[in-house]
């Protein structure tokens, strides 16, 4: 199982936090940085993989409504994909 980490601290902005996913996704796998091409690679992951982010609660404020729309996007990808398993802490 293929297990990436990442730490919500990172997401100052909303350019931020995509260049967070990026990094820790690989550039290969995600381009774009919007919420429809975050997604559309976390919904066509090809193996098992566990996504474990922490320090939620700071993203919660400094990304405010845009981090109610990335935990949807996060929670509709687990559950269109599933070799994917995020954990938000």
């Amino acid at each position: 199982m293929r297990k990436l980490f990442v730490n919500a601290k990172d997401f100052t902005s909303k350019d931020e936090m995509h260049a967070a996913m990026r990094a820790v996704l690989g550039e290969e796998n995600y381009f774009g940085s919007n919420l429809d091409a975050l997604h559309d690679c976390l919904s066509s992951i090809s193996e098992p993989t566990e996504l474990r982010i922490v320090n939620w609660s700071f993203a919660a404020r400094h990304l405010g409504e845009y981090a109610d729309r990335l935990w949807r996007v996060l929670s509709d990808s687990t559950d269109e994909d599933p070799n994917l398993n995020i954990t938000i802490e």
